[in-house]
């Protein structure tokens, strides 16, 4: 499945994403770049655990896969080369949970208030390592918005399999297919696709009605 977001993001109004939590019974949020805008910062730390190694990131190759999990990325990156994994996710990881927090994204953080407000469940599911989301939810305050939380370790596939959002589902006790998801990457997107969700995406900072993807 190929998701193609629109050029120009036509932000959903606010009173489409009451309609949205209106017919749905749970929530599922991805976290870097859907939660978080914490892109610029993840992409300067993995260059510099990369620069050792003479690989460069461009940053509209990482822009189409920071949805994917690191070590996918770094083997993406590697091509025919053998790098040092074990060496440079550390590092990277040392980098960016090293700098200031990240920024909210204030249309996620508004959506996920609103459903709290109606007593829906919520939760995050990313393809991120747990030690890069749990120490950052604490950070922000954001343990009661976020109770529930998928991550890397959570899951035998990552995205853009659907055992991220599938086990999120499972976890808050909601069927799939009555869950709203809301992601940035077309990884992502096409996981909770495949889940059988519900999708907004995150363009600009923006939640994204795309054609196609929010099925009746």
């Amino acid at each position: 499945m190929t998701v193609n977001l629109p050029p120009q993001p036509v932000p959903t109004t606010e009173l489409a994403v009451d309609e949205l939590l209106q017919e749905v019974d749970g929530v599922v949020v991805d976290w870097d770049g859907t939660v978080v805008d914490n892109a610029e910062i993840r992409l300067s730390a993995l260059q510099q655990a990369l620069a050792p190694y003479g690989v460069d990131v461009d940053p509209q190759w990482y822009a189409l896969n920071c949805g994917l999990p690191i070590r996918e990325v770094i083997a993406r990156l590697a091509g025919q080369r053998t790098l040092p994994v074990e060496e440079i996710v550390p590092s990277s990881r040392r980098l960016l949970l090293g700098g200031p927090p990240p920024r909210l994204i204030d249309s996620t953080i508004d959506l996920l208030r609103r459903a709290e407000a109606l007593g829906l469940p919520r939760a995050v599911a990313s393809a991120a390592a747990g030690v890069l989301i749990h120490p950052v939810i604490d950070r922000l305050g954001l343990g009661e918005l976020l109770p529930v939380v998928v991550t890397a370790e959570s899951v035998t596939r990552g995205k853009p399999a659907p055992d991220a959002y599938l086990e999120a589902a499972r976890l808050v006790e909601r069927a799939p297919a009555r869950c709203l998801a809301v992601d940035d990457a077309p990884d992502g997107i096409t996981s909770a696709l495949e889940a059988g969700m519900r999708v907004l995406a995150v363009r600009e900072g923006l939640l994204v009605p795309v054609p196609g993807l929010l099925p009746g």
